[in-house]
């Protein structure tokens, strides 16, 4: 091949190299992330309720405070100068009022408000269950052990967004980490409460310790979906 020859075709190799596309090639990232089953409750510890009286006076002994009952019937008796001694006889005095604690028809209505709520990550709705049960449900006088009160109805109550079985021992919630607050509501049956002071499930004084959860009043269980 003469010079002229060898020019010509590198002439040719850069036209073509001039005009061809360049190599390419592709490839991508698929990303993932799987959350684990989170669920949080949050509940108060202790919750103490100290009933008080009204102050009684001799001013309002027989209005207000309903601590004086007078028994209005006369009770006669005649008898000799110098025989006695005497016992004048009668009905037995008036206890019909009040019939029972502080006229109270022996109950009381206690509402503990936005004492437990629930953040929650889960595959569905997470059911929350309220145990009031058994010996939970009975509150011992902390000298007295024969005199008690019971915790009775007690139900979980919520007015959160999508949420089911209010006013009953199991509600249901939608899985979601915006909190979810609500009330416990029951009724204290004082029928059987003859002693003043402490009332708890233990039978002694002050707050119950962190070992004694299998006693508490209300157990609060958060169960999520599998």
């Amino acid at each position: 091949m003469n010079f002229l020859s060898k020019i010509t075709l590198a002439a040719v190799t850069v036209s073509v190299a001039s005009f061809a596309s360049a190599a390419s090639i592709s490839g991508s990232t698929d990303f993932r992330i799987t959350l684990p089953e989170i669920l949080v409750l949050y509940h108060w510890d202790d919750a103490h309720l100290i009933l008080t009286d009204v102050v009684s006076t001799p001013e309002n002994d027989s209005n207000n405070v309903n601590r004086e009952i007078s028994d209005t019937t006369t009770r006669d008796l005649t008898e000799l100068l110098g025989a006695g001694p005497y016992t004048i006889d009668g009905n037995v005095v008036n206890t019909d009022e009040p019939t029972d604690i502080s006229s109270l028809g022996g109950s009381i209505e206690v509402t503990l408000k936005d004492s437990w709520g629930v953040r929650s990550l889960s595959a569905g709705n997470v059911t929350l269950e309220l145990d009031n049960s058994g010996d939970r449900g009975t509150l011992i006088n902390v000298n007295k052990q024969a005199s008690t009160i019971l915790t009775e109805s007690a139900v979980l109550v919520s007015t959160g967004a999508g949420i089911t079985g209010s006013d009953s021992t199991i509600l249901t919630i939608p899985s979601g980490w915006n909190a979810v607050t609500g009330d416990i509501k029951f009724t204290l049956n004082l029928a059987n409460a003859n002693h003043s002071g402490e009332y708890n499930t233990l039978g002694s004084m002050g707050p119950a310790l962190d070992s004694a959860g299998d006693t508490d009043t209300f157990l609060l269980t958060l169960t999520g979906t599998p």
